[in-house]
């Protein structure tokens, strides 16, 4: 298990958000300056430690390493961080939670989303004297951050199911480090993703369990995604397409071979002896909600109810539309040349 990380207070977000603010007016201006103009290199920031998530994409980048472009991947303690590097022009491609890059888009970001990235497995775990959403009443609930999408999960179930409860809100990044807090009682209740509901109901039986399932109650939201800094795009077009065709490709032989892709998880994951056993079962559970998909599983129509998701859970403002956000073009580009798309 990787190790936990120290909290971050409400404080520091809003910092975080009010420099998002000022990069992105900058990189308006600036991006010409920012965006670096070699086309075999790529730049690529991600929102968290490393987690099985992201193996895949790791995997498209070795691929891409071989065919002569250099990857260097950034792991940041937040998605709001990923996001004021890639509005700065500091990387070129980011990953992780769509309500993050949306705000930063709608705040001036430079950025466009290309295509969805794995699906909503998220789930919320904890001890089982919290039976209900009301129970979770000055409980310590731990979050990503506050402008996560897990975290607008969140606050909709409450919405929804127990308006007015106020848990004693924590801030641990990473799922697989919320996980680890829960497990060394340190927090009673958080939201984490299906691999790690898994590891918690395998490793400690009986000790805890699923409060609320947000992938049942959200099947169709797009959680995560691949966002690109727009001049990067545009002057670099072939490289979001290799990007994207070699992740597609990942995503294939997964499907097809899953032994194979738990081999591979331990070369870019920390994991413990005990919890080796899991990964074929993790896998099963990641396939079955297609957490691999083969044609970028990404609409208009998607991307607009992901958005109109997140203005009703008040994560945006109103009048985002899926066209001011999401260039499709690439992800058909790719599609068409791996015989996915007519």
């Amino acid at each position: 298990m990787i190790g936990s990380k120290p909290a971050m207070g409400h404080s520091c977000i809003k910092s975080i958000f009010q420099i998002l603010r000022v990069l992105c007016t900058i990189a308006v201006f600036c991006a010409a300056f920012a965006v670096q103009a070699e086309s075999n290199k790529l730049r690529v920031a991600f929102p968290s430690a490393v987690d099985i998530d992201d193996v895949a994409l790791l995997l498209a980048f070795e691929a891409m390493e071989a065919s002569g472009t250099t990857v260097t991947p950034t792991f940041f303690a937040q998605g709001e961080l990923a996001a004021v590097a890639l509005a700065g022009g500091q990387v070129d491609v980011g990953t992780g939670s769509s309500t993050v890059w949306l705000t930063a888009i709608q705040k001036g970001a430079p950025v466009i989303g290309v295509s969805s990235l794995t699906a909503n497995g998220w789930s919320l775990m904890g001890t089982p004297a919290i039976k209900t959403c009301q129970d979770l009443q000055d409980k310590a609930l731990a979050i990503h951050s506050e402008g996560s999408v897990s975290t607008a999960m969140l606050r909709a179930y409450i919405q929804s199911n127990c308006q007015g409860t106020d848990p004693n809100y924590l801030i641990i990044p990473g799922s697989e480090n919320r996980t680890a807090a829960l497990i060394a009682g340190e927090i009673e209740v958080t939201p984490v993703e299906l691999i790690d509901s898994i590891r918690i109901m395998s490793l400690r039986p009986g000790d805890y369990r699923r409060i609320a399932n947000f992938a049942e109650s959200l099947p169709s939201l797009k959680t995560s995604g691949l966002w690109v800094h727009s001049e990067f795009a545009q002057k670099h077009p072939e490289t979001i397409v290799s990007l994207m065709t070699h992740l597609l490709k990942v995503h294939r032989r997964i499907k097809e071979d899953p032994k194979w892709f738990v081999s591979q998880v331990p070369r870019f994951l920390e994991i413990e002896e005990s919890e080796l056993a899991l990964l074929p079962e993790i896998v099963e559970a990641l396939l079955a909600i297609d957490n691999f998909p083969i044609d970028g599983s990404l609409s208009m129509q998607d991307a607009q109810n992901t958005i109109d998701f997140f203005v009703k859970a008040g994560r945006l403002e109103s009048g985002l539309q899926a066209a001011d956000v999401y260039d499709l073009s690439f992800l058909q580009t790719t599609l068409q040349a791996l015989g996915l798309h007519d």
